[in-house]
């Protein structure tokens, strides 16, 4: 395969990544939206798009792996390659996890009472900033930005412990309500959802790191 031809494809990569990061950013707002509204038609409708998303991450995935097996890239070209293969799975990944909170929306919408929770609100915004950077580091092979969403993790950590305290405390005084029982594990794992979310957004910061360095998790691979 001519340089041309390589470079060529690399750009088709880019863009579709491009349009992936938007996919997957209107996903999950688009989640939030939902279940702050308790708007069943929008939760459906990430649902649905959840298979644009996949279906994307597959075509990413076998132009990935043809270059591969046509160029034999080395170094920086390899690095380039094998990581698309990377993040495109976990964006992949998050679109699942926004989809899976769109799912659990439409119990909310169906008529089941949410407990509220101003943590797990801190939570959709900590994480929907991680995946925006992520994406926008990747794209822009900034390290610098990918080592901010690394840091940030710590953060939606300790947010989601919180949200869990919150839960458990609210379970102490509606134990005896099946309903409120419901949507308060409902709640959990809309908050453990968004907690992936942001385990996924790290390892896109991680790979871009990996892209420009080699070096993942301190370990030197290419």
């Amino acid at each position: 395969m001519p340089r041309r031809t390589f470079d060529n494809e690399l750009r088709e990569l880019h863009n579709e990544f491009i349009k992936m990061g938007e996919m997957i950013e209107n996903a999950i707002s688009q989640s939030i939206e939902a279940f702050n509204k308790g708007d069943a038609e929008m939760a459906r409708q990430v649902s649905k798009n959840d298979y644009s998303v996949n279906k994307l991450e597959q075509e990413i995935q076998s132009k990935a792996l043809n270059m591969l097996l046509r160029q034999q890239p080395v170094a920086k070209d390899l690095r380039k390659v094998s990581t698309a293969l990377k993040v495109a799975s976990d964006m992949e990944r998050i679109g699942d996890q926004s989809a899976d909170i769109a799912d659990i929306v439409l119990r909310f919408a169906d008529g089941q009472q949410a407990v509220q929770s101003v943590r797990l609100d801190e939570m959709a915004k900590t994480s929907t900033d991680m995946v925006k950077a992520c994406v926008s580091a990747f794209i822009c092979d900034d390290t610098e930005l990918a080592e901010k969403v690394i840091d940030e993790d710590d953060k939606l950590d300790a947010l989601f412990d919180n949200v869990k305290n919150e839960i458990v405390n609210a379970l102490k005084t509606t134990s005896d309500n099946e309903d409120a029982v419901n949507s308060c594990i409902d709640l959990l794992m809309i908050a453990k959802h968004f907690e992936k979310i942001g385990d996924h957004a790290v390892n896109i910061a991680e790979w871009t790191k990996f892209c420009e360095s080699g070096v993942l998790n301190n370990v030197r691979l290419l």
